[in-house]
């Protein structure tokens, strides 16, 4: 059993130049007074998350806002719940979360006269941790395999469906290669659509289209098409448990049978970023039979600064968004281990500011003041070799490009029969009183996803909406799917 302690600090800040709030400072640490990270703090009433502890254990929380009768609910998995009244936080600095860890020993198991003794869990994590094996460093930086593939996202902003897209096509990767670097530029990772279901982007309070579709500049910063779920899955390829092997995580079995083992993991104190570029905590499950890796559920992830090869001053640096995330695993025709789906969800925070060393950007603007979500959904089947002849440079700059600005036909009855791998009931009646999701839909039918100067490929970025460049991506979207016809039916 172990006890983990909620020391909570107040300390009154200046929030702005007109506001004065009380800030609240939470710091969470353990019975040796070491940081835990990752702990949900939620307005119970509202369902809204308010902050998560960082690295160090801490997140801020403005007390100005909560009211007495107010509720609020720390969460982490593995621990009982905990609630305390709004306006009790300045009164009592202290409170207790509990967990219960359970060492498994070797388990024996009897089927009539039979007995057999199944593995111990460490001998099991190590034999699934082998069999991710990865592809040798001399590997050609290039495409060496795809999939037919899908992706969806509904983003959520004050609590309404602000945009929903359904996409289908080819999912292209290098495969699980060796790292070369810490952002490991020689993995490839690109999804084309060839069919799309795209509603029209709405602004944050619903009532017009949004434009322009993104923004970065030092005050303002979004881009309604970012995609997250690809990030951590490059994030998880290259630092997460068993794939990046287990020195730097905790790693415990919480049950095993017959069929399955699982594991509960964290990233070990003081191992983030120096020694792993990615900070989380969740459950293993290994198939037995298989002795594979066969999902990884992560209740807590971050993974937005791994790619910055230096982080000098801002180690320290929390991501201004919370992110779960369902992995699944399967092995491929070609012999290796793939990303067979992923469910991700993202909930904003904090609003931007100079406090946050941002890599992935937001969907919309003042994204903890409209309770930004946005929720992402991937799957692929079965990987295939790319034909030898166009595993090269040439290829992977076209495949670049296109994905850069995403278009696809929409076709009514193709969509109608492949069921949604997000709930979309909420997200349809949301964006049809803007108007008909069918027309929404039809509208977008071939048109590229960005409408003006966010074209990138061969020559650069291109600073006005130029018809040539736009005619020559359509030309070599054209020829990649000629290549790569796309499956015309879904089992």
């Amino acid at each position: 059993m172990r006890i983990f302690a909620l020391w909570i600090l107040l300390a009154p800040v200046v929030a702005g130049a007109a506001t004065r709030d009380t800030i609240v400072q939470l710091t969470v640490v353990d019975a040796s007074d070491q940081p835990l990270f990752g702990v949900h703090v939620i307005h119970k009433q509202r369902a809204r998350l308010l902050a998560t502890t960082d690295l160090d254990g801490h997140c801020l929380l403005n007390a100005s806002a909560l009211q007495p009768g107010d509720s609020i609910l720390f969460q982490s998995v593995g621990f009982q719940p905990l609630a305390r009244a709004g306006g009790d936080l300045a009164r009592d600095a202290h409170a207790i979360m509990s967990e219960s860890v359970h060492e498994l020993e070797e388990v024996v198991v009897r089927a009539g006269a039979a007995r057999r003794t199944l593995l111990p869990p460490a001998d099991l994590l190590a034999r699934a941790e082998k069999k991710l094996k990865k592809l040798p460093r001399s590997t050609p930086p290039y495409c060496h395999f795809f999939g037919e593939a899908r992706y969806e996202k509904i983003t959520e902003y004050a609590r309404q469906a602000v945009e929903y897209r359904r996409e289908h096509g080819y999912y292209f990767t290098s495969g699980n290669v060796t790292p070369a670097d810490l952002w490991d530029s020689r993995f490839c990772s690109y999804f084309l659509p060839a069919r799309i279901a795209r509603s029209c982007n709405l602004t944050n309070d619903g009532r017009d289209t949004l434009n322009p579709l993104y923004m970065t500049t030092d005050e303002a910063r979004f881009d309604a098409g970012t995609r997250k779920l690809f990030t951590l899955l490059r994030a998880v390829q290259l630092h997460g448990p068993l794939f990046a092997g287990t020195r730097n995580y905790e790693i415990v079995a919480i049950e095993t049978n017959a069929s399955r083992y699982r594991y509960r993991f964290q990233t070990r104190a003081g191992a983030y970023p120096d020694k792993v570029r990615m900070t989380c905590r969740g459950t293993l499950t290994i198939d037995y039979e298989r002795q594979e890796l066969d999902s990884i559920s992560f209740d807590y992830i971050d993974y937005q600064l791994f790619r910055q090869p230096l982080l000098g001053e801002r180690d320290r640096t929390s991501a201004p968004f919370s992110t779960r995330a369902e992995v699944t695993l399967a092995r491929d025709e070609a012999g290796g281990t793939r990303f067979a789906s992923c469910l991700q969800e993202t909930r904003w925070k904090y609003d931007l500011s100079e406090e946050f060393a941002l890599v992935e950007q937001p969907s919309r603007l003042d994204p903890a003041r409209g309770e930004l979500v946005e929720r992402e959904a991937f799957w692929c089947d079965s990987y295939r070799p790319v034909p030898r002849d166009l595993r090269d440079r040439q290829t992977r700059a076209k495949i670049h490009a296109v994905q850069r600005n995403p278009a696809g036909e929409y076709d009514s009855l193709f969509f109608s029969r492949l069921a949604p791998m997000l709930d979309d009931a909420r997200a349809i009646a949301d964006l049809s009183r803007f108007r008909p999701i069918e027309e929404q839909f039809r509208y977008h039918s071939g048109r590229s996803y960005y409408p003006e100067n966010h074209l990138r490929g061969f020559n650069g970025v291109v600073t006005r909406d130029d018809e040539s460049f736009r005619e020559a991506i359509d030309r070599v979207r054209k020829q990649l799917f000629s290549l790569f016809p796309p499956p015309h039916t879904i089992e």
